[in-house]
């Protein structure tokens, strides 16, 4: 596994295996109907918004949770992350962002002495668009991949994906202590 930069941040290539991989996008595939829409109360565009959702972990019990907490365990280990709390408010979660979807420009919420940082492992990458946006920055990521995001310090977004392949990602959310 070796540690890559990109503009404004890190990863590594190759965090989970294909066998991995395809465990957990046939879950997404056995049970998108249970992922929820995601708007935004300011939303002008439902259509635009409609095109992106998510399944949060914290709310079911019939989900891979062995296997999300093995990865969640080597991001753990890869990053030597100390003292931290679970992300309360999106915890560890799927997003799924179809043709036309993207996610809007954001900074999420850290917890007094925590910043919010969410570990973003590619599971399914779009055919065009779908790059994140963290800062002033534009990367490109590839599948089976792990990138970190200081979701608390950093604006961030993703542009809209162009394609019938969706931008598939498990996003484990930590309140690491600053």
């Amino acid at each position: 596994m070796e540690k890559i930069q990109f503009q404004g941040t890190w990863g590594y290539e190759d965090f989970i295996t294909t066998d991995e991989q395809t465990q957990l996008l046939d879950w997404v595939r056995e049970n998108e109907q249970d992922f929820r829409i995601i708007t935004r109360p300011s939303a002008t565009d439902i259509t635009f918004e409609s095109h992106r959702k998510c399944y949060t972990f914290k709310t079911h019990v019939t989900h891979p949770y062995p296997l999300i907490q093995t990865i969640k365990q080597r991001v753990i280990d890869a990053e030597s992350i100390g003292e931290f709390l679970p992300e309360p408010m999106f915890s560890d979660y799927i997003g799924h962002v179809s043709e036309g979807g993207a996610i809007h420009l954001h900074k999420d919420k850290n917890e007094l002495g925590y910043i919010h940082v969410r570990y973003n492992v590619i599971l399914s990458w779009p055919e065009e668009g779908g790059e994140s946006i963290y800062g002033d920055s534009v990367n490109t990521f590839q599948e089976r991949m792990v990138w970190r995001c200081e979701a608390g310090n950093v604006p961030h977004a993703s542009k809209a994906v162009q394609g019938n392949r969706p931008r598939i990602t498990l996003s484990l959310g930590f309140q690491i202590k600053e």
